[in-house]
């Protein structure tokens, strides 16, 4: 009977250490998966601002202020466009 009821403390105990290290776990992966979101969070931030950036690069003005200015390029006049017709 004796060896039954110290078998049953320590079932408990092991039991118990057992609850205490999977809460521990998983407050540890909760943390994670928190500081996970922030992080996303930040990257979206980040890609919106990238997304608006490339969207002001390649606005049409913008190139063609850049080719006349910079490259020095100029829009040919009609006479000088030839047509090819397949």
């Amino acid at each position: 009977m004796k060896a039954v009821v110290i078998l049953l403390i320590f079932a408990v105990l092991v039991s118990a250490l057992s609850v205490v290290q999977t809460q521990h776990a998983s407050r540890k992966v909760f943390m994670e998966v928190e500081q996970l979101k922030k992080e996303q969070d930040l990257l979206n931030e980040e890609w919106g601002r990238l997304q608006l950036e490339q969207s002001t690069w390649s606005i049409d003005e913008r190139v063609e202020r850049m080719v006349t200015e910079e490259l020095d390029m100029l829009v040919p006049d009609s006479g000088s466009l030839v047509f090819l017709v397949p």
